[in-house]
């Protein structure tokens, strides 16, 4: 385990919270020459403002002496009230903004910034590391959804290195993107002891202008290894950290959406928070009775979080299916699969071999995709199959299966399974299925991608035999590969064929594929490696995590929307 370093400066005191490090409320107002163009600030000891203050304040107005999670309603509104009174009490204008280090403890190195100009401009700025040989980070500060210039700046700056000095360029353009002027502040950024790889090991790298634009999100880094904070890590192409998001999670932190300028995300294992551009929590649902895992998806028609959970003192675990209004914060079970597969459900048992001895992880979902607003497209890693559930609000139904015939012969369920065309190995304990539509397709067809972890194993009916599936990997061998899969499905042909397949390195469990603007994004969380491909299935950029058990998922964002434009 890493030791947690301690800060150059002592005005800098990180506070630790039980979520993890929530980093400092550091306040500064620079003093810089006056008027437009190039000028570059200098920040004294005396122009701070002691970060515990905003802390205390904070505490005092909840009449608490302790921190026990930022993900409270109280206590973001608490903050957000404090930052309100500092923004009053300076001019908080372009050349002397209002910045505050992870004032809301949503990001650990997100700078917030805030200042007004005198007419509408857009925002761009680049963080420079006193460390040459970290490359410049630069984007354009959000807005809103249209990327349209405004006199209110208010968001995050992302990509500040810890334990350095961090240059900020702050540029201003107008509604014309017509230069206007720059103004250049310097940050000592502490090392908080929350990140053991700054720089993730980059091999294999071709042409850089082949990889795609965004950031890598790391979901459960070194998962299962106590000494490691949960956090959701964001990494730029060439492998540096450039934000790092607390949580306490144990099998829900595997993706994040971005709705309305405010990203969704799971902060505990029975909680979502809902985070506004500036970092401020604003507000977290609970899903009582129930812990979530896994994954969920936006149901944007009907604007509900549809969400993969186990219900509490059930004798089966990773079998509900939530529906969670964003609106009233409700929740509603729409799915138990029981109901669909009462029979598979009775017959399985808990094995000697299962992690957990107290509940029957007949099913397991891993992964869930919203249709349309109506119907789920579910993946099955305990059955290795694929399920789609039509009508999932209203009258769930199973409308198909995917999946080696030979894993439903002989039960009620056999005719529901698609026709295999063509000549090619069945995928094995699956991970992350996407629905991916083309306007070329004809009606009823679209592709399914998916991490073919080619692992046989099903815990629940531990003799099941597994010899139909060549090569792949069991309990007691590993296989040789696993493989990115990709299925063109034809609904109304009752067929579905492998139209593309990469080799990448085997894990029997965990890790996700991702279609990614034109390029294919493959994590292999059990051997702590991602890969960047091309749509031929070439190898861009792989990179090597330094992790004693595993990661969970790694997919790529561009985080437009939210703190970029």
């Amino acid at each position: 385990m890493y030791e947690k370093k301690k800060s150059s400066k002592g005005l800098l005191i990180a506070l630790l919270i039980s979520v993890a490090a929530l980093g400092i409320a550091l306040v500064l107002c620079a003093t810089i020459g006056s008027g437009f163009g190039k000028s570059k600030s200098s920040i004294k000891d005396e122009s701070y403002i002691a970060s515990e203050l905003i802390q205390k304040q904070v505490m005092k107005s909840l009449n608490t002496d302790e921190v026990k999670t930022v993900y409270d309603e109280a206590y973001q509104s608490a903050v957000q009230a404090k930052l309100d009174e500092l923004k009053e009490a300076y001019a908080c204008s372009f050349k002397e903004p209002l910045f505050v280090m992870n004032p809301y403890g949503t990001n650990v190195t997100g700078l917030y910034v805030y200042f007004e100009t005198k007419e509408a401009t857009n925002v761009e700025y680049t963080v420079s590391a006193d460390d040459v040989s970290i490359p410049d980070f630069t984007r354009t500060l959000y807005t809103d959804d249209e990327g349209n210039a405004t006199k209110h700046h208010e968001g995050q700056i992302i990509g500040l290195m810890q334990g350095m000095t961090n240059t900020v360029t702050i540029r201003l353009y107008n509604k014309d993107s017509e230069f206007i002027g720059e103004n250049t502040f310097s940050f000592d950024v502490p090392d908080y002891g929350t990140i053991k790889e700054e720089q993730l090991k980059v091999t294999n790298k071709q042409d850089s202008k082949k990889l795609s634009d965004g950031l890598f999100v790391i979901y459960g880094y070194d998962r299962r290894n106590e000494k490691e904070p949960k956090h959701m890590l964001f990494y730029d192409n060439d492998g540096f950290i450039r934000a790092e998001v607390p949580l306490n999670v144990t099998y829900g932190d595997v993706n994040l959406e971005i709705i309305d300028g405010k990203m969704f995300y799971a902060c505990t294992d029975s909680s979502y928070a809902l985070v506004n551009c500036a970092g401020q929590a604003e507000t977290i649902y609970k899903t009582t009775g129930y812990t979530t895992h896994h994954d969920f998806d936006y149901d944007k028609e009907n604007d509900r979080m549809i969400v993969l959970a186990t219900k509490k003192k059930s004798k089966t675990k990773q079998d509900i299916i939530l529906s969670l209004n964003l609106s009233s914060g409700n929740i509603e079970e729409v799915i138990d699969f029981g109901d669909l597969m009462p029979d598979i459900e009775k017959g399985a048992v808990i094995s000697k071999d299962s992690p957990d001895q107290e509940e029957v992880d007949w099913v397991h979902f891993n992964s869930v995709q919203v249709i349309n607003g109506k119907h789920l497209i579910l993946s099955s890693r305990e059955l290795s199959s694929i399920i789609r559930i039509n009508n999932y609000y209203t009258m769930p139904k199973i409308a198909y299966i995917i999946s080696d015939p030979e894993i439903w012969k002989g039960t009620k369920y056999s005719s529901l399974v698609l026709n295999k065309k063509g000549n090619f190995t069945s995928h094995a304990g699956q991970h992350s299925v996407n629905y991916v539509t083309d306007k070329s397709l004809k009606n009823g067809q679209y592709y399914l991608t998916f991490f073919n972890n080619n692992y046989a194993q099903r815990l629940s009916y531990p003799n099941f035999n597994w010899s139909f599936i060549k090569g792949a990997g069991t309990q007691n061998k590993d296989a040789k590969n696993s493989y990115y899969y990709k299925y063109l499905v034809d609904e109304k042909k009752g067929t579905y064929e492998l139209v593309e397949k990469i080799k990448v390195p085997y894990s029997s469990i965990v890790s996700n594929a991702q279609e990614y603007e034109g390029n294919r994004i493959i994590c292999s969380g059990k051997a702590g490696i991602f890969s960047e491909y091309d749509s031929n299935g070439k190898l861009i950029s792989k990179y090597k995590m330094k992790v004693e058990s595993l990661t969970y998922r790694v997919m790529k964002e561009t985080m437009e929307g939210y703190w970029f434009n």
